[in-house]
């Protein structure tokens, strides 16, 4: 993995972490993936051995997430100075198009840029994205105040990773992931999110769309995601048993499979 820092603006930095080990003899195309709320690029690592064998897997931390620089606390945060940071990526390494794969908050992004900027992306695959602000957001800040990112995270850890996690991995999203994101990009991060809606752009996107979520999560039932998915023009639903909403965590060995099947387009669509 080469691992490298962009500036995206003056004292802005966002870590990026290419793989590829794709055959050099042939051009592999990129694939952009955007982790969520309180992550960070080690979100896909679970997904990275699917993909990089065909792509040329690129990750990056989100604006003030894992190894990137945390804004002043009264910075604005924005679809568009995010997408923006996004499109900042896609030009540092090279790349007019990619395949996006987002989840959750990251889902939004992809699903936004793709609505926005077509000729920048040649498919799509978004993971429990979300598609509007979660009425659970304003009770996490409120709860972070009060107790700490970490107790925020091992209390909501079981609903993202759902009941078949292990100790070790929740201990590890704990301590390493969701519980090192600097307090000043929650509060920025979470003033932000509630006010996402992408909807009014899901009938805009043109590409081959896939979007993942699961059978008993707590956030969004398998209907609610149809009602919406069902306004992309040629996109795929796949539903996967389990009660995680952060399937791209939870179940890479899932996931990973179904994604790499996909964007080769070998997944019987």
């Amino acid at each position: 993995m080469d691992r490298q820092y962009i500036e995206v603006e003056p004292g802005i930095r966002l870590r990026v972490a290419i793989d590829d080990y794709s055959d050099p003899w042939q051009r592999a195309e990129t694939v952009l993936m955007v982790h969520g709320m309180g992550q960070n690029l080690e979100a896909w690592r679970g997904w990275v051995p699917y993909l990089a064998r065909s792509f040329r897997v690129v990750r990056f931390d989100t604006r003030g997430f894992g190894e990137s620089t945390p804004p002043p606390e009264a910075a604005p945060w924005s679809t568009e100075r995010l997408l923006a940071d996004m499109e900042a990526v896609m030009d540092f390494v090279g790349c007019p198009a990619v395949h996006l794969v987002g989840a959750q908050s990251g889902g939004s992004l992809v699903i936004a840029l793709a609505a926005r900027r077509p000729e920048r992306v040649q498919s799509l695959i978004a993971v429990t994205p979300m598609v509007v602000g979660t009425p659970a957001v304003p009770g996490w800040l409120k709860q972070i105040e009060a107790e700490g990112i970490q107790a925020w995270a091992r209390a909501t850890m079981a609903g993202r990773l759902g009941s078949g996690a292990s100790r070790e991995q929740v201990d590890y999203w704990v301590t390493n992931i969701q519980g090192k994101t600097p307090l000043s990009t929650l509060r920025g991060y979470l003033r932000w999110a509630p006010q996402v809606d992408v909807r009014p752009e899901l009938a805009q996107i043109k590409c081959r769309s896939l979007i993942m979520t699961t059978t008993g999560n707590n956030l969004k039932s398998v209907d609610s995601v149809k009602a919406w998915q069902e306004k992309l023009p040629d996109s795929k639903l796949m539903v996967i048993e389990g009660d995680a909403w952060a399937p791209a965590a939870a179940y890479p060995d899932i996931c990973g499979p179904a994604a790499a099947r996909f964007l080769s387009k070998n997944d019987g669509q």
